[in-house]
């Protein structure tokens, strides 16, 4: 399905030898965690596992607490937007934080396709508003179908009109398909890499020597 709808690739939440898999038919799979929602304790204490072993780290947008920490986390890639109502919104200080850590807004559009009438214009209008206090800090927003099935998938070009009805412009919303999530793979594979050792830091091989 995901090659038919043109994708190359997709995370998966299923446990995989490697975080970062290409098969032969040459689709990529990226495993994913999501950490605890019951707490930042809890949170706290998965990132470290959770960064060791997948390709993208991801946590639900609930509490200030949170929210904050994982914002100023590095080992988040991901603030999920998940359950769009008015208790479960992106603040703008938070925002600004996420800005700085490179931690980017996921809009998931599954919300949607569950939903009609008033209570899919509802869910528009929860996106729209959260979209907008992440663009205004500058910090970064990603599109993604929160498929738990293949019917629900959905191909890059859908994802990217459904930026439109967001508040994404046309170029923005190739950035929230493509670009963005393809530079937190490509970040997190130099993270997992042997020679890696803090940010802007890494092991250099040259002649058999380090």
């Amino acid at each position: 399905m995901a090659t038919n709808l043109g994708l190359t690739g997709f995370t998966t939440f299923l446990e995989r030898d490697e975080p970062f898999e290409t098969l032969e038919n040459g689709m990529n799979l990226f495993t994913r965690t999501n950490l605890p929602e019951n707490g930042l304790r809890a949170a706290k204490k998965s990132v470290k596992e959770a960064r060791s072993r997948a390709a993208v780290v991801a946590i639900p947008l609930r509490g200030v607490d949170v929210a904050n920490w994982a914002a100023e986390d590095e080992r988040v890639d991901l603030l999920t937007l998940d359950k769009p109502n008015n208790e479960c919104s992106l603040r703008g200080s938070t925002a600004k934080l996420a800005a700085v850590s490179g931690t980017a807004l996921e809009i998931p559009i599954r919300p949607l396709l569950k939903s009609s009438g008033l209570a899919r214009s509802k869910v528009i209008k929860v996106f729209r508003e959260n979209v907008h206090t992440a663009l205004g800090a500058k910090m970064q927003v990603i599109l993604s179908s929160g498929s738990k099935s293949k019917m629900s998938m959905r191909s890059p070009t859908a994802l990217r009109y459904v930026g439109l009805l967001l508040g994404l412009d046309w170029h923005y919303t190739g950035i929230a398909v493509h670009e963005g999530p393809q530079g937190i793979i490509e970040r997190n594979r130099k993270r997992l890499s042997p020679d890696f050792v803090a940010p802007g830091v890494q092991v250099v091989k040259r002649g058999g020597t380090e």
